[in-house]
């Protein structure tokens, strides 16, 4: 959904549909309690520095590293395949 919204947004023509267009996925991702690597990346250390019983290995192990390899594969199988399929090179 957030790179849905990147693509929206860069499709948009005006500045209010870009500004909307690019907030709604983005935020439907946050509201449904998704898990992003940025999100994980701030998260993680905290509640590493705030006690929790976790090393930065397995967090890293365990969250950061599927999560980067899931964003990946989401961006590009279900954002920027049906966008190049639906349109061709034209969303540039």
């Amino acid at each position: 959904m957030v790179a849905l919204g990147s693509v929206v947004g860069l499709a948009s023509s005006s500045q209010m549909t870009k500004i909307v267009a690019t907030w709604l996925p983005i935020a439907m991702f946050f509201t449904l309690g998704y898990e992003h690597l940025v999100v994980n990346m701030f998260v993680l250390p905290t509640g590493i520095l705030l006690g929790a019983n976790v090393t930065l290995m397995e967090a890293m192990m365990w969250n950061i590293v599927p999560v980067a390899i899931g964003n990946m594969i989401g961006a590009f199988l279900l954002v920027s395949v049906p966008v190049w399929l639906g349109f061709g090179a034209s969303v540039t």
